[in-house]
């Protein structure tokens, strides 16, 4: 006879079980406790930890409170005042719904909640130790609800080795904690670790929530993104961070981990910034029955009924608000009448240099054009050249306004942007070389160029293998055509610089075109000193007034500098 193997696990272990999958550390349960309290209504929302919220916990706030008859109910799993139909799953409207999350806590820590509704001339206090019966009393606590939670995972020892130092389990409450003020900057939030400083801030704007919790200096450099389904904050090329922690992403006020919205964000910003992440604060505004928030125990992922239209959406508000809050705010300019300082332009044409490869040549692949019925920035395109300094900036004139403009970052932005456009169109013309260009390469290169050599064809590079590197130990290949911007350059490196560029780790080739583009654009364009003539700085202003944000090079750097007229007569006190 087989022996029987499957047993029915106790009630008690189950519930431990159970609880590892909503609780899986201390900010698990501030999350869950904080969402319970704005659920209730409340305004006021204060966390005291002690020791990173392995020794105490307490969430206390000033919501509705909870009756004498429904305090002890609380604790059951699954018991819910959130939903009572599989209806009222299609359109769930609150942050909790599942009737898990104090269950789950119970089961692995102390608790004790307290709480009075209003109205009522005593409170409630039950007392629960790891899943067990609930104890009842009488208690004078003041209005809404405090639940303490002692010793979290005392009774899971396997759990509880996994936890990292105080300071650690600290740090991610605290990034739980500013996540979901983000979410409600009209509630007061306090958080209390020890006799650390205390992390307050008052109800207000989002924008001030911002600032009080990552400081002032953030908050100056943040653009507001405005449109009817998505409201918040975007940062600036200038606020930058090395991974995802930066990404604040909510729906309908729930903080959710959504790929296809963060991939939505970074792809808005293009080449602006560069192999990091930028701030972002946003809250998508859908139809509860548009989106299911019931696919994960923590209820931090969600699917979408049209995931297309929603990424589509969030990169065109993110890419908009980067549109107007990169450059100043646009203006008509007539054009000015003053009188053009010839003297400190250069006489000849840069067109004579016979470098076709430069941004600013009127006979090679970026030529300037005259039409401006596309103008994006009809500002620059009001603008009259007047000088340069330096050989390296064209300064230009406007009304009660002159620029200075980096000569090359605008060239390198210009050429960036049309070879984007060209490979979008299809492909990026080439032109042969005269003479073929060898290139020696290491294993790691010869792979990176086999495995991306489709998309260098895109490119405009026509590569072919010629047999091993007796040098370097990988393979000899040939360049035998070039994108035609680039002309007679020496292009070997930029061709294993591209090949890794396409081959990144963690995205495909088709994603990191962007990346290849902007490397080509920048090294199309001369650098250095380069005079100009009249002609060819209005050329330059047409273009850059042409193109999605002129006012930064690809890499992010700053390209316009806008002055008043009033800043001048300030400095000489007119």
């Amino acid at each position: 006879m087989a022996l029987k193997r499957i047993k029915i696990l106790d009630s008690l272990l189950a519930s431990k079980i159970a609880a590892g999958e909503v609780i899986e550390r201390p900010a698990s349960a501030v999350k869950e406790l904080i969402e319970n309290s704005i659920d209730a209504g409340a305004t006021s929302i204060t966390v005291y930890i002690v020791e990173g919220g392995k020794r105490l916990i307490r969430v206390v706030d000033n919501g509705e409170g909870i009756s004498r008859v429904d305090a002890p109910l609380a604790f059951y799993r699954h018991a819910t005042s959130k939903i009572s139909s599989e209806e009222d799953l299609e359109s769930i409207r609150t942050m909790g719904f599942r009737g898990e999350a104090l269950a789950s806590i119970a089961a692995v820590a102390r608790v004790t909640l307290k709480a009075r509704r209003a109205g009522e001339l005593t409170g409630t206090c039950v007392t629960i130790e790891g899943g067990g019966e609930p104890s009842i009393s009488e208690d004078g606590c003041p209005e809404g609800t405090s639940i303490e939670v002692k010793d979290l995972f005392y009774n899971t020892p396997a759990r509880l080795k996994f936890l990292r130092s105080p300071e650690s389990e600290f740090a991610r409450i605290a990034d739980v904690f500013k996540t979901i003020a983000l979410a409600s900057p009209d509630r007061r939030f306090r958080l209390i670790h020890g006799s650390s400083k205390p992390v307050e801030s008052q109800p207000g704007t989002l924008r001030e929530r911002i600032a009080d919790l990552f400081g002032t200096e953030v908050s100056k450099k943040i653009i507001e993104v405005k449109n009817p389904l998505i409201a918040g904050y975007i940062g600036s090329h200038e606020l930058t961070y090395p991974n995802l922690r930066s990404f604040h992403i909510f729906v309908n006020g729930r903080a959710v981990r959504d790929k296809a919205v963060n991939r939505a964000v970074i792809e808005a910003y293009g080449a602006i910034i560069n192999d990091s992440f930028p701030f972002a604060v946003l809250d998508l505004k859908m139809p509860p029955e548009d989106v299911d928030v019931n696919i994960h125990p923590a209820k931090s992922e969600v699917r979408f009924k049209n995931p297309r239209f929603v990424y589509d959406t969030v990169k065109g508000a993110v890419r908009g608000a980067l549109a107007t809050g990169l450059l100043p705010k646009p203006a008509e300019y007539a054009k000015s009448n003053g009188v053009f300082a010839r003297g400190n332009f250069q006489g000849h044409a840069m067109a004579s240099e016979n470098e076709a490869g430069y941004a600013f040549n009127r006979t090679g692949p970026l030529v300037f054009s005259e039409d401006l019925s596309g103008v994006k920035n009809p500002e620059l395109s009001g603008l009259e050249p007047v000088g340069q300094i330096w050989g390296e900036f064209l300064v230009a004139e406007g009304d009660d306004f002159f620029y200075i403009i980096d000569q090359h970052g605008a060239a390198e932005r210009i050429a960036y942007e049309k070879l984007k456009e060209r490979y979008r169109g299809g492909e990026i013309s080439s032109q042969m070389l005269l003479i073929p260009e060898r290139v020696e390469t290491t294993p790691e290169e010869r792979d990176s160029i086999i495995a991306t050599i489709e998309y260098l064809g895109r490119l405009g590079f026509e590569v072919e293998d010629f047999g091993p590197s007796s040098s370097l130990g990988g393979q000899t290949f040939i360049i035998k055509s070039v994108p035609d911007i680039l002309s007679s350059r020496n292009t070997s490196a930029l061709v294993k610089a591209v090949s890794k560029d396409l081959s990144g780790a963690g995205t495909g080739a088709e994603d990191r075109i962007d990346e290849a583009l902007m490397r080509i654009a920048c090294h199309s364009v001369i650098r250095g000193q380069r005079g100009l003539t009249r002609e060819e700085g209005k050329a330059l202003l047409k273009n850059l007034a042409d193109i999605d944000f002129a006012g930064h090079c690809p890499h992010g750097r700053p390209v316009v500098k806008k002055f008043s007229r009033k800043e001048i007569d300030g400095i000489f006190n007119r």
